[in-house]
């Protein structure tokens, strides 16, 4: 098997399978999940709804998948921006039967809920013998929260803490460590937030939009049943000002907002972390990004708060969806099962991917393959449990727009904290109102 893409597995890599097969029924249950006995030649479809390359889809899942299952003939059709999905669907020019997507973006606009797509497979997995046990709790949960099982992941991705040693350095500061409070995020990066000869210096910053969508605390965007968002709670209040605004404030801090060019994040974000190298702590989904050969740096696990111990962000697993209109979904979920065997997962968590089941012994050859074997990546990553999954709808990336929007007049003092939940549940709410009209 070659080297899986390290960042594709980890930032919610999106693709489809589609498929031409014969069905048959499921054959014994191997070790690892793997159902031996399925023979019959097949040809499947894989969309890809990320954007990857045909060689990166085969590096991650076509080359595995001709060794382990040669009568599978795969026919992979590669993201057309030109094209929406939901046009393509419409002209009767493509059927998937196996749709690859991240907890974030499965319910967006154009995607697999949105286009009706999504099925059930409850039983289709309990016929093929798919150990739910397996899997880490929290990665059916998520899939589940959207209505149903509507597939298996296949990889996850959690919020990490990473940082630039040399700016620690600089300024003789402690290195982060693991097992840290927002409260001890926060005094260190006032530590390091600062001016020095004519250099902004920024202690802490995050990737906004992930840090909402995979919140600590669990906590609602969107009310499933009432199509209302739910911003105005204590809770929403401390996640912002305990995680957000404490350790992202001074006049330091403002000077490099208002110096910001891509205001669409609000914050510094990666290019003043990879680039500029002006931002001592990052926090962002796991990855082994381009831009950390630029610096000398490490990883710590997210932050938790106080009352919370040990509790990191919410999983953000990739899954193998089979598609309601797939004509083989026997076929697909034989696939599928490839991809959460103990083989696959194990071979995916060596080149440091992060692993989908609760298997101890595959959890600890994390990164063993890749040149960040000798950072503190498997305690960033496993240090933390995951928060429970909340409810997610296709609605949420309003609220992730409507608090971006809100978060440089909190940081400037130019609005407080319960005005701008206000404002930005208004937006919300109106937005979605005028979607459901």
């Amino acid at each position: 098997m070659k080297k899986l893409g390290l960042i594709s597995l980890m930032l919610a890599t999106v693709m489809v399978f589609s498929t031409a097969c014969t069905k048959k029924e499921a054959g014994s249950t191997a070790a690892g999940g793997v159902t031996e006995g399925y023979t019959q030649a097949v040809e499947l479809t894989f969309y890809d709804n990320a954007g990857i390359t045909e060689d990166q889809f085969n590096q991650q899942f076509g080359d595995y998948l001709k060794q382990k299952m040669p009568n599978v003939t795969v026919k992979y059709i590669p993201k057309d921006k030109s094209v929406s999905l939901s046009d393509m669907i419409a002209s009767g020019s493509t059927k998937i039967d196996i749709f690859i997507d991240s907890i974030g973006q499965i319910g967006l606009k154009g995607s697999l809920i949105d286009l009706g797509l999504n099925q059930d497979i409850s039983d289709l997995a309990k016929k093929h013998g798919v150990d739910l046990s397996r899997f880490d709790p929290t990665t059916i949960d998520a899939v589940k929260t959207m209505g149903g099982l509507y597939g298996l992941p296949i990889s996850n991705s959690t919020m990490v803490l990473m940082y630039n040693k040399d700016i620690f350095d600089k300024f003789g500061v402690p290195y982060p460590k693991d097992g840290m409070t927002w409260d001890d995020l926060s005094q260190l990066a006032k530590k390091l937030t600062r001016s020095e000869v004519g250099q902004l210096y920024i202690g802490y910053s995050t990737s906004m939009n992930h840090f909402l969508r995979m919140n600590p605390l669990s906590l609602t965007n969107v009310d499933p049943q009432t199509k209302q968002a739910n911003l105005t709670t204590d809770k929403w209040k401390q996640l912002l000002q305990e995680a957000v605004l404490n350790p992202m404030q001074g006049d330091v801090y403002t000077a490099e907002v208002a110096n910001l060019s891509k205001m669409w994040y609000k914050i510094p974000y990666q290019d003043e972390f990879f680039k500029t190298l002006n931002v001592a702590m990052f926090s962002f989904l796991y990855g082994n990004y381009p831009g950390l050969q630029n610096m000398n740096y490490d990883f710590a696990a997210l932050p938790t708060f106080k009352e919370n111990p040990g509790v990191g962000s919410q999983s953000y697993p990739t899954y193998m969806f089979i598609t309601s209109n797939s004509e083989h979904k026997d076929a697909s979920i034989e696939v599928i099962k490839q991809f959460v065997s103990d083989d696959y997962q194990t071979q995916m968590s060596k080149n440091g991917g992060i692993t989908t089941l609760k298997s101890e012994a595959i959890r600890n050859l994390f990164g063993s393959d890749t040149t960040m074997k000798d950072k503190n990546i498997k305690n960033a990553v496993f240090h933390n449990r995951p928060a429970p999954a909340a409810p997610k709808t296709k609605y949420d990336t309003y609220v992730e727009g409507a608090i971006l929007g809100q978060i440089p007049d909190l940081i400037t003092g130019k609005t407080d904290l319960n005005t701008a939940l206000r404002t930005a549940q208004d937006t919300v709410d109106q937005k979605i109102a005028a979607d459901t009209q």
